[in-house]
């Protein structure tokens, strides 16, 4: 029959996906369905077939009818029961079958089909297939499991998760695939909802990720352990409490139809099978005598997340003994299997980071609230056990935050020489990106248990494990976006056994090198390094960590590497990557001239100038401007706008600033940031180099009539800000009365505003503040301070946590001008306990 996705034009292929797919290029939508439309299983099997949950003795098979897998009501199937025949051979041929049998597929359960096949010989390799119609499904492999309590030398598995669809092709699953493992463990996010919450919406999710054939593969090539996380519902939900907005619907019934669809379209057993929103998903596996894996469940139990969810300052109700992650049932199974277990390595695969983190480098303490550091009390109440019954070596499992991680568990965080109670990988994740990868970068120095980061790339986790040691390989794809992508490892660690704590073994494949500052021959942290190809075509970049270093990916070959940061000038160098082993290039920067010029970037998460925009930089700050590019917070009055601001030694986490506006009316309430009253209409650079650099941008106000509004940025050596002077004219005949100021938006990770005498600002609501000195300031957990530093006094401040401006209100006779004078600064605070006491140095 017809392949239904090959009739799709990109307006139903957005509509399929959500509307959540404005990450991809046209280009790469055509791409990917026609690539995926001519490689879906023969019908009726389209999405292939699945096997998981294997024991010493039995294992599920999972297949599903669906001659038309993106129709959310039928898939193409009638509303009538259908004769499945399954078989199980030993061999890949079907020499030798012993086991079949027929199961029907059920319309209630959108033609699916479990099948639990017992009877087997244990840790052995098996086939399997099914018919319907007269047609044969692709062939799986799987296989049981060593018994229970029996000697097993050896394991491998990998450990996947966070597969957004809009995040990228499955590269990860295609090297997967091509592993010798022995299962997949997967710990979440299967899925990425939308904002339907229907049944229909959840089963066309699940339908549309198995029409990735990298998926389907890996699916057919081994066992599947899997758990859910908060996507397959709804973003950080807290077991009866939603999370993000849905579709109106009571929030259990949305859960009911995630958690039916999860059930439905994975190879779980009937123990699984939800019963409305609840769903027994935490369970036991054992591998002989080698491993135990405690599979948790930590969305369906877990209470609300403390103090509104988010990356907040850690308070003292994370403590609180009655907030839990698992539900009280799930947590003393948890720990009833670790005083119990005889296994040699005792393993908790969850679904986030247990290791705390702490984002602030100052004396605060920032966390993520919707990991187990909002729930510090029951990890506590875990690794005490620990500590106390010594179950043998503790190994904890996780994904969630879409970045590679090796961690100490330690009896007390903040106490580094405390003692390591067990070890935790992270693994990255399969598709779904990280934006939040400098800030967790930049929170690396507080906190030394963190062995191993990296955020910039995609990819899984590989465990092989002995009686002796156990070692972890960190995998990753070079491009996400791209189904051919080469695959390496990062890095390896190993664990031996009886000591906890992971030591690196293996510095990975590809491009390594420290970057330093050529004149004082120290490290440069936060400069971004990007390798291309000889016609100019970006493979990826990195960010220098607090050492300097850096670790990209390319295959064998030539390429260029240039390096950018924040107090430097910019530097390509070529470079030969050879196969099968590492290559090292280290680069000593140039300290930064004055300069304001287009072509250049001040590199950061919040990063948003284009080529086309101006860059105003010295050896202690870069600022970039806009020379075209438009905001959508700031729609229509872009222009002349600072849009990237960082110090030398950090990263841009600049939302925008608002600089100047002219208001008729006094700013209020929380949308008083979104002041579009002033356009720029031209600009020029007064001076491109030389002692300073300044440029000018002209315009007008858009709500006062006759003000016209010009302002100069100007930067100079050794200077750690921008002068910025704007003059407002009155070229009207009538006196002109008004509202002037700034707006400065900090976008990054802790992100708090500051008022001179008022100190830090954190409140929802915004609140007048009349400044002691005339600054006024934001800050976050990098340890970077960004001010307004005014000539003259008379304004007041009016601020939350998130963004702070300057009002100031003049009359302007006809023909008169006013000056508004200020700094902008970006400065470096060293963590101190209050962050804007730099300002008042300035």
């Amino acid at each position: 029959m017809t392949n239904p996705l090959r009739t799709l034009d990109r307006r139903q292929f957005l509509a399929l996906a959500g509307g959540t797919v404005v990450a991809l290029t046209t280009t790469q939508l055509s791409e990917a369905l026609a690539a995926q439309a001519a490689e879906l299983d023969v019908a009726p099997f389209t999405l292939g077939v699945a096997s998981g949950d294997p024991d010493h003795e039995s294992v599920v098979l999972w297949t599903r009818l669906v001659p038309d897998p993106l129709d959310a009501e039928t898939g193409g199937m009638p509303a009538e029961p259908v004769d499945v025949r399954w078989e199980v051979a030993r061999d890949e041929g079907f020499r030798k079958v012993i086991r079949s049998g027929a199961v029907s597929a059920l319309p209630e359960a959108a033609h699916t089909v479990h099948v639990v096949v017992d009877g087997l010989a244990p840790d052995r390799w098996y086939w399997y297939r099914f018919r319907s119609g007269g047609t044969v499904s692709r062939t799986g492999r799987t296989r049981t499991l060593p018994a229970q309590g029996r000697k097993a030398d050896h394991m491998r598995f990998a450990v996947a998760s966070c597969q957004s669809w809009t995040g990228g092709r499955y590269a990860a699953y295609r090297d997967m695939a091509e592993q010798d493992l022995d299962f997949v463990l997967h710990l979440g996010d299967y899925i990425y909802e939308t904002s339907g919450g229907s049944l229909a919406e959840f089963r066309r999710l699940h339908a549309l990720y198995k029409t990735s054939p990298d998926l389907r593969v890996a699916h057919a090539r081994f066992p599947f352990i899997l758990t859910w996380d908060d996507h397959e519902v709804q973003n950080n939900y807290a077991g009866d409490v939603q999370g993000a907005a849905g579709d109106g619907r009571p929030f259990l019934e949305r859960r009911a139809n995630g958690y039916q669809a999860y059930y439905e379209h994975l190879p779980m057993r009937p123990a699984q099978k939800p019963k409305g929103p609840d769903a027994l998903m935490y369970r036991k596996v054992q591998f002989g005598r080698l491993a135990e894996f405690s599979v948790l469940d930590t969305r369906q139990y877990r209470t609300d997340q403390a103090n509104g969810d988010g990356r907040k300052p850690r308070t003292p109700d994370v403590w609180d003994p009655a907030r839990t992650m698992t539900g009280p049932g799930q947590e003393n199974w948890l720990l009833n299997n670790l005083a119990t277990s005889k296994a040699r390595w005792n393993v908790i695969a969850q679904q986030t980071i247990m290791a705390q983190f702490d984002y602030d480098l100052g004396p605060e303490t920032i966390v993520n609230l919707d990991q187990w550091d909002g729930y510090a009390g029951a990890r506590d109440r875990i690794l005490d056990f620990i500590a106390e019954e010594r179950p043998s070596n503790p190994v904890v499992l996780g994904g969630d935050w879409h970045t590679h991680w090796v961690n100490d568990l330690k009896a007390d965080f903040d106490v580094p020489t405390s003692e390591t109670l067990a070890t935790e990988f992270v693994g990255t994740s399969i598709s779904s990106g990280a934006g939040w990868d400098a800030d967790v970068r930049a929170g690396l120095p507080a906190n030394p248990h963190v062995r191993f980061y990296n955020g910039t790339y995609r990819g899984y986790l590989i465990c092989d494990v002995t009686p002796e040691r156990w070692r972890s390989d960190l995998r990753i794809v070079l491009a996400a976006g791209d189904g051919a992508s080469p695959a390496y490892t990062i890095a390896a660690f190993k664990v031996k056994d009886g000591k906890p704590g992971a030591r690196r073994i293996d510095a990975g494949d590809g491009l390594v090198g420290r970057v330093t500052s050529k004149a004082t021959g120290r490290s440069a942290p936060n400069v971004q390094v990007a390798v291309r190809t000889p016609d100019g075509t970006a493979l990826g970049t990195s960010i220098t960590d607090p050492d300097g270093e850096f670790l990209a990916f390319a295959p064998p070959g030539d390429y260029t590497v240039t390096v950018n940061g924040v107090g430097y000038e910019p530097e390509t160098v070529a470079v030969s990557v050879r196969a099968d082993r590492q290559t090292r290039v280290d680069i000593a920067l140039r300290q930064a001239a004055v300069r304001a010029a287009a072509g250049r970037s001040v590199p950061g998460p919040q990063s948003q100038a284009t080529a086309g925009d101006l860059v105003l930089s010295n050896s202690m700050m870069a600022m970039a401007v806009s020379a075209g590019s438009e905001d959508p917070q700031l729609s229509g009055v872009t222009l002349g706008k600072p849009l990237d601001l960082a110090a030398v030694g950090h990263l841009d986490q600049l939302d925008w600033m608002n600089l100047p506006y002219a208001s008729a009316a006094q700013p209020r309430g929380t949308n008083a940031w979104q002041q579009l009253t002033v356009r720029s209409t031209a600009f020029e650079v007064l001076s491109a180099d030389g002692a300073e650099a300044s440029a000018r941008f002209t315009g007008v106000s858009t709500q006062v009539p006759d003000i016209l509004v010009s302002t100069t940025f100007t930067i100079r050596q050794d200077e750690p800000w921008v002068a910025a002077g704007t003059t407002f004219t009155n070229s009207g005949t009538v006196p002109r009365s008004f509202w002037v100021g700034d707006v400065l938006d900090h976008d990054g990770a802790g992100q708090r505003s500051g008022v001179s005498g008022h100190g830090t600002i954190t409140a929802s609501a915004p609140a007048d503040f009349t400044p002691t000195q005339p600054w006024i300031g934001m800050t976050g957990s990098d340890a970077q301070t960004y001010g307004l530093l005014y000539d003259e006094p008379g304004f007041t401040a009016y601020a939350t946590g998130i963004w702070v401006m300057s009002q100031r209100r003049i009359t302007i006779e006809p023909g008169a001008t006013f000056t508004l004078r200020r700094r902008i600064a970006a400065v470096d605070n060293g963590g101190a306990a209050d962050p804007f006491a730099v300002l008042a140095t300035l």
